[in-house]
C-alpha cells in the first residue's frame, strides 16, 4: 500500500506532552511536521481541540495547539493529533528537531547494518 502521508513520521520515545488536567506527562510518538500521537488511557473524542506543551529532549517545552483526529487502537491507546498551531519561532525549533531525528534514524540504520554484518 502506498504511503499517503505528506511528511515523514519518526518514532522517538523521549518526547513528552503536558496536558492540562493530567498529573503526569504523556509519551508522544509518531512525530511529523503536521502532528503526533499522544499515548493516553482516555483519549478525547475526535474534533477536540487541545492546548498543551510538548517537551523536546535537551531543548525544552514548546506550546502546541492541536485537534484530535482519531483515537488510537488497543496498544497503545491514545490520540492522533493534527497540529493547528505551534507558536511563532517554536515551529522552527520543532522543524529542526525533526531534522535531527532524521539524522538519528539514518545513524540507527547504519548501526544495525554494521551489527548484522558482524554476525
Amino acid at each position: 500500500m502506498a504511503e499517503k502521508r505528506r511528511y515523514p513520521r519518526f518514532y522517538f520515545e523521549c518526547v513528552r506532552a503536558y496536558l492540562p488536567g493530567k498529573a503526569e506527562p504523556l509519551r508522544v510518538t509518531d512525530l511529523s511536521l503536521q502532528g503526533c500521537f499522544i499515548e493516553m488511557e482516555d483519549p478525547p473524542p475526535p474534533g477536540t481541540v487541545l492546548s498543551f506543551e510538548m517537551e523536546l529532549p535537551n531543548i525544552g517545552r514548546i506550546p502546541v495547539r492541536g485537534m484530535v483526529l482519531h483515537q488510537g487502537g488497543l496498544e497503545p491507546k491514545g490520540a492522533g493529533i493534527l497540529f493547528l498551531e505551534i507558536e511563532g519561532e517554536f515551529h522552527h525549533v520543532y522543524a529542526k528537531f525533526l531534522k535531527a531525528l532524521q539524522f538519528i534514524e539514518e545513524a540507527r540504520k547504519i548501526y544495525e547494518k554494521l551489527l548484522a554484518s558482524e554476525e
